[in-house]
């Protein structure tokens, strides 16, 4: 991981804050080893992967006379990874980090420290969202088999699995599929037997997965995608009907304490103590880079986000709602609450940790359009010592957007088995920064309050780089 800066008091004060059992998990989950098995690659991968040779339509043939439609969608190719060697077949280096070679739209690494930091990220929206999943009544009713039932769960985007790992173990009856760009970083030893995971490019389509899943997640995978409505619609489209499509990205724009009020990125000539936000400006430049190349959704994903799923023709409109997750950088917030004060206090400095990792790793995407190394450096210590100061004090903000599929057109989603509530499990303190909009227009309304300020004067690029500037839309 990158060197911090931080007192040895702060680094301290932070470790202590991560229990030895997290650490502990966390030394687990990053540890790579490439002996997994991947299933269903797409017709995408067979011209750069080594598998068993059968296209996608021949498995599907193949399956099909053997079985049920769903199985003709279900087990079409089988990739081994037999050692790191084999592995780096989907990982290429740049600068001193490892990238994946299926798509040039996702820019963040995939090694080590990359892996370090989303698993801390984890830990901090456990915490923050009280679980894995929103609307926890709700999903655990849909995930309650009937008799001879199996549910199934597709998560778009995996990373390093952990989520994946998390939802099989917590529904063991339950069959989890999970995809990336890049081999995941799991030790097959530990694997529970009912989970699998796959490499997969998700701009190509989900159609191999069409109608088969009662759960859809997706996090963090928005710079990544082309069109991300388009994206959406093929996440629902995996669902059954009743099924349920959780979508969750980041908001690239910071606030500051009273969470409406954006903080401004820093300028060229702005030291550390100045009230704009020099983390601010490396997103904003991070996002600019992703953008240039004019394949990243970026700004898609924040309306599609932000919109939410009322309007989309395969969701219950009923069902649907979207979500605000306020995380403290650093762990000053406070609250009434000593159980809400601790739990912000943990994931102000889980977030902190995590985003001062994120910002360097983002330094390849800005190297796109210009920015030298050193100018990048510079920017990056100012933004630590920023995050170390708590000053000027930041919430990051994660969007959230889900519900159910209808029963048929026009129809609204299948009552539920299991009727919500008696599943009810909700922390005795929720975490109280988690915010949840009923109505396509309480959404927006909030989104029109969090926009004041956001007009500002866009910075200039280095001489050297004539990469325009997309438009926000």
């Amino acid at each position: 991981m990158d060197q911090m800066v931080k007192s040895s008091t702060e680094g301290t004060r932070e470790k202590e804050l991560v229990s030895a059992n997290d650490e502990a998990i966390l030394e687990t989950d990053i540890k790579a080893k490439f002996d997994q098995t991947a299933w269903n690659l797409t017709p995408s991968q067979a011209a750069t992967t080594v598998y068993d040779g059968r296209s996608m339509a021949d498995a599907q043939a193949t399956n099909a006379a053997q079985g049920t439609e769903e199985d003709a969608r279900s087990v079409v190719s089988r990739y081994t990874y037999s050692s790191e060697i084999d592995a780096t077949k989907f990982v290429k280096h740049i600068g001193g980090r490892a990238f994946n070679t299926l798509s040039e739209t996702y820019f963040l690494p995939t090694d080590d420290d990359e892996w370090t930091r989303l698993n801390k990220q984890h830990v901090a929206l456990l915490v923050g969202l009280g679980g894995l999943y929103p609307d926890k009544d709700i999903v655990k009713a849909v995930l309650t088999p009937g008799p001879g039932e199996t549910k199934r769960i597709l998560d778009v985007g995996c990373g390093t699995g952990v989520w994946a790992l998390d939802m099989a173990r917590e529904f063991p009856h339950a069959g989890v599929t999970a995809v990336d760009l890049a081999p995941v970083p799991i030790d097959a030893a530990g694997l529970p037997s009912n989970v699998q995971f796959e490499i997969d490019d998700v701009n190509k389509g989900l159609e191999h997965f069409k109608d088969m899943f009662d759960l859809v997640h997706i996090r963090l995978v928005g710079s990544g995608l082309q069109n991300f409505a388009k994206t959406m619609q093929d996440v629902e489209e995996c669902l059954k009907p009743g099924g349920i499509a959780l979508f969750m990205d980041v908001d690239y724009d910071m606030y500051s304490e009273d969470q409406r009020v954006y903080i401004p990125f820093a300028l060229e000539d702005d030291d550390v103590e100045c009230e704009r936000s020099w983390f601010q400006r490396i997103v904003y430049e991070m996002r600019r880079g992703a953008m240039s190349s004019g394949k990243s959704d970026i700004y898609g994903m924040s309306k599609a986000m932000d919109e939410g799923l009322w309007e989309h023709p395969l969701m219950d409109p009923k069902t649907c709602k979207t979500g605000s997750l306020y995380m403290p950088i650093g762990p000053w917030a406070e609250a009434s609450n000593q159980i809400a004060a601790q739990q912000l206090k943990y994931v102000g400095a889980l977030m902190r940790q995590d985003l001062m990792s994120a910002h360097r790793a983002g330094h390849a995407v800005m190297k796109r359009i210009g920015w030298p190394p050193e100018t990048l450096a510079k920017w990056s210590s100012k933004a630590d010592e920023q995050m170390m100061k708590t000053n000027p004090r930041t919430w990051i903000r994660m969007r959230y957007a889900w519900g159910r599929r209808r029963a048929r057109e026009n129809q609204p989603a299948p009552a539920l088995a299991t009727p919500p509530g008696i599943h009810a499990d909700d922390p005795e303190v929720p975490y109280p920064h988690f915010y949840v909009y009923g109505s396509k227009e309480e959404s927006l309304a909030e989104t029109k309050l969090r926009n004041r300020g956001k007009d500002l004067p866009v910075p200039s690029l280095p001489i050297a780089s004539a990469t325009p500037t997309p438009a926000q839309t």
